[in-house]
């Protein structure tokens, strides 16, 4: 008798992400840095909010055996996954990192040395109260020498509707079954010019055929750099600059290498940081 074979097992949404998206040690080696410019002292605590797969506080405890994470999100299942991937990964190390299921804005301790808020989690608040409310929790979190570090993206292609795809090779051990690797799909599926309010979703296709669709939803305000700095300067905080890296217009290429910056001419796309210090 000829037996059917055995469909792979679909990789957990979060996992593909986590290797579609983020760049976790990358990130914890930026914000130490970044903290680095600022003060003189090396940071040893680190609080992630809106922090999903916790990759990057779970880098940041890997960094250095001085360094603790506190990552916090307010999604019961994905902080579970989140809290089990961590402890694979970290093994001795687990008890460094701290995952808090909670909402960021309920959270008042203990105070840390960096605050970060990415993968553009911020844009989740539409009008300015709230974005300011939650700029003022943020900054009461923070040491005296504290840092907050949020990301932004824009430029033209930030508003314009339509699918961006790429491949992404086999390799992360967290995705199972993925086969020769998978596709990722980011799909912005409208922007409205007056209240900069836009519908963005990733879709996943792996390897085997099968298709994850709208595994992730996001209803965000696209919130424009004046307006983040601004914002953040009427919360309190001390002193407010942007990092970018440099493009290269005639190459088409970035370095890489994210600075502070007093201008980012015209491009398609960017992706930057504001950073406020305490």
């Amino acid at each position: 008798m000829t037996r059917t074979p055995k469909k792979a097992r679909r990789p957990h949404k979060l996992a593909l992400y986590r290797q579609a998206v983020q760049h976790p040690l990358a990130e914890a080696s930026f914000l130490h840095r970044t903290y680095r410019h600022y003060y003189k002292a090396l940071p040893a605590l680190l609080r992630e909010d809106f922090a999903g797969t916790c990759a990057v506080a779970s880098a940041w405890a890997q960094m250095d055996q001085e360094h603790q994470a506190m990552a916090v999100e307010s999604h019961g299942p994905t902080a579970r996954w989140a809290q089990r991937t961590a402890t694979k990964e970290l093994g001795s190390s687990a008890e460094d990192l701290h995952i808090v299921e909670a909402d960021v804005l309920s959270i008042a301790g203990p105070k840390v040395d960096i605050t970060c808020a990415l993968n553009f989690s911020t844009f989740i608040y539409h009008d300015r109260a709230q974005l300011k409310h939650y700029f003022k929790t943020a900054r009461r979190g923070l040491r005296q020498d504290g840092l907050f570090v949020i990301d932004a993206y824009g430029g033209p292609g930030a508003m314009r509707v339509g699918t961006q795809t790429r491949t992404v090779p086999a390799g992360d051990p967290l995705v199972e079954d993925d086969g020769p690797g998978f596709t990722y799909h980011w799909e912005q599926r409208s922007f409205d010019a007056i209240s900069h309010l836009t519908e963005c979703r990733i879709h996943f296709e792996l390897g085997d055929g099968q298709r994850i669709d709208s595994a992730f939803i996001y209803r965000w305000r696209l919130w424009s750099l004046p307006e983040l700095t601004e914002l953040m300067l009427e919360s309190g905080f001390k002193r407010v600059d942007v990092w970018c890296d440099r493009y290269d217009p005639k190459a088409g290429t970035s370095d890489g290498v994210y600075r502070p910056m007093r201008q980012i001419p015209a491009r398609e796309d960017w992706v930057a940081y504001v950073v406020g210090a305490r």
